[in-house]
């Protein structure tokens, strides 16, 4: 492994675990955008191994500090998810343009929100296992996806810009 990619996954990780840790409002995490960033960036093995590090972390952690289980019936929805996102970023070329991103942000969003609240309710005794039950467990979870759109939005910014700046600025000193 390069030492690029270890450096990556380093603060990927530590991105990824401090940004479910840190009070924050509902869905609002920077591990949309990482796990299409590791996608675009890494290997798909690598990069799926490294949202899944991210995430037992971050699990861990919240079950430690809050006294969430570890695991559950609903966790296959929450990997699976997570990792249709990193597929969909392997997609993404380098070379993507704003509106490319959003896009892929937002097609992310909505699909591990669809396939999540499916989880729930399938997985969890909070909702009938009927038609109306599925639908009121969507109906719920509306404010969850538009703050997960919104957060995924801004955390875009914040990763995706951040590293085309750096980027910029490291051709630049390789430049002269």
């Amino acid at each position: 492994m390069q030492d690029k990619n270890k450096k990556f996954i380093i603060i990927y990780i530590v991105i990824g675990v401090l940004g479910r840790l840190i009070p924050h409002p509902p869905n609002v995490t920077p591990l949309t955008n990482l796990c299409l960033f590791a996608g675009s960036n890494l290997s798909r093995g690598l990069a799926f191994i490294t949202m899944l590090i991210c995430y037992t972390i971050s699990n861990i952690a919240l079950a430690y500090f809050n006294g969430y289980p570890i695991f559950g019936y609903w966790t296959i929805f929450t990997y699976s998810g997570l990792a249709f996102i990193v597929l969909l970023g392997s997609r993404l070329s380098k070379s993507y343009n704003i509106k490319k991103l959003v896009t892929y942000v937002g097609v992310s969003t909505f699909v591990f929100w669809v396939w999540s609240n499916f989880g729930c309710w399938l997985a969890t005794p909070l909702y009938p296992k009927d038609f109306n039950g599925l639908i009121s467990c969507y109906i719920a979870a509306l404010p969850f996806l538009r703050n997960a759109l919104l957060g995924n939005l801004v955390w875009m910014v914040v990763i995706f810009g951040i590293y085309n700046r750096l980027k910029q600025y490291i051709a630049v000193l390789n430049y002269d």
